[in-house]
């Protein structure tokens, strides 16, 4: 099963334990905004990903695509739980 890019988002909100203010903190984009984003009551923007991509890295490519490279350092949360 492929998950949609706002799932992969809750997968890391949840296992980075995130919360919508912390977000806003580092993104800069309002806490509101994460919110509805999270509860999918509108679409992710590029500029969201982008942001979550550079606070980790390492889940850059996955969050946009779904798939791991982890020769490349490009992991999922499932994968980074898991070492």
């Amino acid at each position: 099963m492929s998950l949609e890019q706002i799932d992969r988002l809750k997968l890391i909100w949840d296992e980075e334990r995130l919360t919508a203010t912390w977000l806003a903190d580092r993104t800069g984009i309002d806490e509101k905004r994460w919110r509805s984003v999270r509860a999918k009551r509108v679409e992710i923007r590029g500029s969201e990903i982008e942001q979550i991509s550079k606070i980790f890295p390492e889940y850059g490519y996955w969050l946009l695509t779904g798939i791991e490279l982890p020769e490349s350092g490009q992991i999922s949360p499932m994968t980074k739980k898991a070492q």
